[in-house]
């Protein structure tokens, strides 16, 4: 039935999303100041509470803490609510031309069970993927004495390096889709399957996947791919920015250095021409040895294509040839960064796949204070999802887009 242009199934989903993400962004958090905070009636917020603690969506987890200047309050203490971790799990799915990462996580995404299947490039395909992940999965639930059927959904995250071989087509603004993959994801897996690219994947993992209770804010998601290429992703509320992807080479047009160097299809002192692996090798080159860089050399194995600017800021101290160098990256990197978050507005920058250190954070936060000031500097933060957990990109989207968007309905 129709009520003023909205079914009921679609007003019913829309009052359980605004709660679900009232207590996944304030709770533990009580029903009163839910209603509060929706500006709805209270009997409204009882009404959808008690159905999803019934559910065993949400679960009370005590009273609200006394006053703590040891003051009491009239009346009964309020019961707060929070999401229920365990009330399903989910398979998240990474792909990439060397290695699957599969795992089995909670609701907040924590891992139960985690594996990565190395294959021979070229050699994978769809009904090779999804018979991987299935006999994946039954051996991950078996060791977490779970059933099939406590199995939400299943999300998958596949690099652009993979696009052609899962067949992806493009959808309204751009939008990456796998028909195929999907289909025979669900028919195997007897679940609903979200599909995407991993990198958009990562990028919505940068708000919403390492907290509890997360705040989503406006970011720029930045990685450096397997070719050492500079790509951004500017999200808005949690979701990408339609029409700022079409040209995925925009941000290595970026001027970093006014008067800096010059390469053939760039303009002068591009990120391509200054931040690049072969312009970072090529400042180091002249230094590179056992005798003048002994901690680099060590680092790389003796192998200067293995440099990132991470592995440069770590050995900078005891390697002081290499400072003035380092300095000078260090700088461009930070000029990149400010770009970004002034012409976005971001209220974080997340980067991933940089190769940086919690210390390197540090050292990158220092220079970002001294040029653009500490809100500039405090908005930088490095992605949460590691290496050896890249399947949580799958999870973190198949959890967002397949249970908060819904409202946790079917």
């Amino acid at each position: 039935m129709i009520e003023g242009g909205i079914s009921k199934l679609d007003l019913k989903r829309r009052n359980r999303m605004q709660v679900l993400k009232a207590v996944r962004e304030k709770g533990p958090i009580s029903r009163v100041d839910i209603a509060a905070l929706l500006q709805i009636t209270r009997a409204a917020v009882t009404i959808i509470t008690n159905e999803m603690i019934d559910q065993h969506i949400l679960e009370e987890v005590g009273e609200e803490p006394a006053e703590p200047n040891g003051s009491t309050r009239k009346g009964r203490r309020k019961i707060l609510l929070d999401i229920n971790e365990t009330y399903k799990f989910v398979v998240g799915v990474y792909v990439d031309e060397k290695e699957i990462s599969i795992g089995l996580t909670t609701m907040n995404s924590a891992a139960l069970e985690k594996k990565t299947i190395a294959y021979r490039p070229g050699s994978l395909d769809i009904p090779t993927l999804v018979e991987l992940v299935w006999e994946t999965t039954q051996h991950m639930l078996s060791a977490s004495c779970l059933k099939p059927s406590d199995v939400l959904n299943v999300g998958v995250g596949i690099m652009p390096s993979m696009f052609q071989a899962m067949r992806y087509k493009t959808g309204l603004e751009q939008q990456i889709r796998f028909p195929e993959l999907q289909t025979q994801m669900e028919e195997k897996m007897g679940v609903p399957a979200y599909c995407n690219s991993a990198i958009t994947e990562f990028a919505m993992a940068g708000i919403t996947f390492g907290e509890s209770h997360p705040q989503v804010e406006n970011q720029v998601f930045l990685y450096c791919d397997s070719g050492q290429r500079y790509h951004a992703i500017p999200m808005l509320g949690g979701y990408t920015i339609p029409g700022l992807l079409e040209n995925e080479n925009y941000i290595e047009q970026l001027c970093v250095k006014l008067d800096g160097k010059k390469r053939e299809g760039y303009p002068n002192g591009s990120v391509r021409a200054e931040l690049s692996s072969e312009a970072m090798q090529e400042k180091v080159a002249p230094f590179f040895s056992q005798e003048q860089t002994p901690q680099l050399w060590k680092l790389l194995e003796g192998d200067l294509s293995r440099l990132t600017l991470g592995k440069l800021m770590t050995v900078a101290e005891t390697d002081t040839v290499l400072q003035p160098v380092t300095d000078g990256l260090l700088l461009r990197f930070v000029i990149l960064l400010y770009t970004l978050y002034s012409v976005y507005i971001a209220k974080y920058l997340c980067l991933f796949q940089f190769g940086f250190t919690p210390e390197n954070l540090e050292q990158l936060r220092a220079c970002a204070r001294e040029f653009g000031g500490d809100a500039f500097a405090d908005a930088i933060l490095l992605s949460p999802i590691q290496e050896r957990y890249r399947f949580l990109c799958g999870c973190t989207y198949a959890i967002q887009t397949g249970f908060y968007e819904r409202g946790g309905l079917a």
